[in-house]
Formats: C-alpha cells, sequence, structure tokens
C-alpha cells in the first residue's frame, strides 16, 4: 500500500526530527509514521532499498537506523527538505511508493495577487480586445496596428495553444500528477523553438488585444502584466534548474528564452545538422 497522498489531512504532526516533521501515529519500534511534509517519507512503508539517495540530484536524503522496525532497520530521512527541487525522481522511482513530493505553497505577496488578478482578467483581455475591435474598429482609429495586431494574436495563438499538446504528449507527469508536474526537459514542438512558448504566447495575445482595440482599459489590463511577465520567466526558470539540473542547462544552451525568431534560426540549423548526420 503505497503513501497517503492526502496525509496532511488524515493524519496530525506529532513531532520534529532534526527541524523535520513527523507526522502520526507514531508507536517505535513497530510503527514510525511519515517524516517529511514537502518531501515526505512513510517509514512503515519504506524497505530502505536506497533508490532514493541514489537519484537524488540534491543528496537531501540521509540514513537512519531503525532497530526493531518490521520492514528495515535503516530509513531513508530527508535531512535537507527545503534542498528539494522537484524532479520526483524519488517519488517515481521508488519500488514500494512510500515517497510523495508535495509542493510547497508560494508566499502570499503583491505579485502573488496580481497573478490572480491577470488569470481571472486574462481570458476578459484576449478575448474582449478582438472582439471590440472586431465590432466597433480601433478605438483610436489606427490601421496599420490594428492589423499587425490580427498577426501577433494568430502567432500567439500559434506558440500557447500547441505548448499545451506537447507538454501533455511529452511531459510524463508522475503517476497521479497533474501535466504541469512534467518530470522531463519538454524541448519538442514550440519548445524547441524558445524555452517559455506559453509565456511569450500570452505577452503576445496583450499585445494583440491592445494594438486591436487600441483602448485605454486593454492598456491599463495589458501593459502590467506584460511588464510582470519577464519577472515570471526568470523564477520559472531558477526553479526548472533546480529540478532537472545539467539537463535543463544544455537545453538552455540549445534554446532562446523567448527570442521567437533566433528561435527558429536555430531550429533549422539544428535540423539541417541532423540530416547531414544521418547521411553520413
Amino acid at each position: 500500500m503505497p503513501i497517503d497522498p492526502d496525509f496532511q489531512k488524515n493524519r496530525k504532526k506529532v513531532g520534529k526530527e532534526k527541524g523535520i516533521a513527523i507526522w502520526g501515529p507514531v508507536d517505535p519500534p513497530e510503527k514510525l509514521g511519515i517524516h517529511g511534509t514537502h518531501v515526505a517519507i512513510d517509514w512503515d512503508i519504506c524497505t530502505g532499498c536506497g533508490v532514493c539517495l541514489e537519484v537524488c540530484p540534491q543528496q537531501l536524503y540521509e540514513w537512519v537506523e531503525t532497530y526493531g522496525h518490521p520492514t528495515s532497520e535503516k530509513k531513508a530521512f530527508p535531512a535537507r527538505e527545503p534542498d528539494c527541487g522537484l524532479c520526483y525522481k524519488c517519488e517515481t522511482k521508488c519500488p514500494v511508493r512510500a515517497i510523495r513530493i508535495v509542493y510547497p505553497p508560494e508566499p502570499t505577496t503583491w505579485l502573488t495577487y496580481l497573478a490572480y488578478l491577470f488569470f481571472l482578467l486574462g481570458p476578459t483581455q484576449f478575448i474582449g480586445g478582438p472582439i471590440y475591435g472586431a465590432l466597433f474598429g480601433p478605438y483610436l482609429g489606427l490601421i496599420v496596428p490594428f492589423y499587425l495586431g490580427w498577426m501577433v494574436l494568430v502567432v500567439g495563438l500559434l506558440l500557447v495553444l500547441p505548448s499545451f499538446v506537447y507538454f501533455r504528449k511529452r511531459g510524463e507527469p508522475a503517476e497521479g500528477r497533474n501535466l504541469m508536474y512534467t518530470t522531463v526537459v519538454v524541448d519538442s514542438g514550440t519548445y524547441s523553438i524558445v524555452r517559455h512558448p506559453q509565456f511569450l504566447g500570452v505577452m503576445l495575445l496583450l499585445c494583440a488585444s491592445i494594438l486591436i482595440s487600441q483602448h485605454w482599459l486593454t492598456a491599463i489590463m495589458g501593459v502590467p502584466c506584460i511588464v510582470q511577465m519577464p519577472i515570471w520567466m526568470r523564477e520559472a526558470e531558477e526553479h526548472l534548474i533546480r529540478k532537472f539540473g545539467d539537463d535543463y542547462k544544455r537545453y538552455m544552451e540549445k534554446v532562446p528564452k523567448m527570442n521567437l525568431l533566433l528561435g527558429l534560426v536555430r531550429l533549422l540549423r539544428r535540423k539541417r545538422e541532423d540530416k547531414v548526420d544521418d547521411k553520413n
């Protein structure tokens, strides 16, 4: 029987060991409970195989002796739990499914509230601006930006929509996880052109809405989000480097962050080099 995925709801904290939470019930030496919150290991299931210590790139586990326990007399202990890069390798490789990685909640800041506001108003911005422009024409009457906006809209959609498809097909999320919990670096489809097609696509959709409608309201809603996007992108990069390590660093060398033109040039160059290699 695997670790309870809802252990934080179904169990109570009964103590700490080296600053790491212990979730009961605990009755040593036969019953030891779950150790850890964001990197949680059910010691009553753990067989002490050591796979988690071998696969963890952050080396956050260490051995703890558990004499007298029926499944094993040593257990993996998440001593450096805060260092977890959320790669899910330990969770997916554990043969008895004794490990559960829980994404820690983001600290609530004004940026968090801005993100919530963006997701609430985003669909209104994407849809409302083009609809307004199509029905009433551009508010400022500028024709060139109006038609440019429609072209930008198409590019934005071509970046955003396929990215979900490739993320779902190539991401290999851990069992029971949604597609955002990918366990591998996705580098195909739109992700072979830019590293953040969703972010870039959303930025282009916001720009398109402003250009098409040319209304002050779309600018007020869109410009702060466009300015904030590179910040979210940088935070995502830091997390992905921690999560995937050298694999993501190699991906960074190959694919630009959001330079669409450079990304297309590099993609065509890689395809040409692959054809040459196939011939040889």
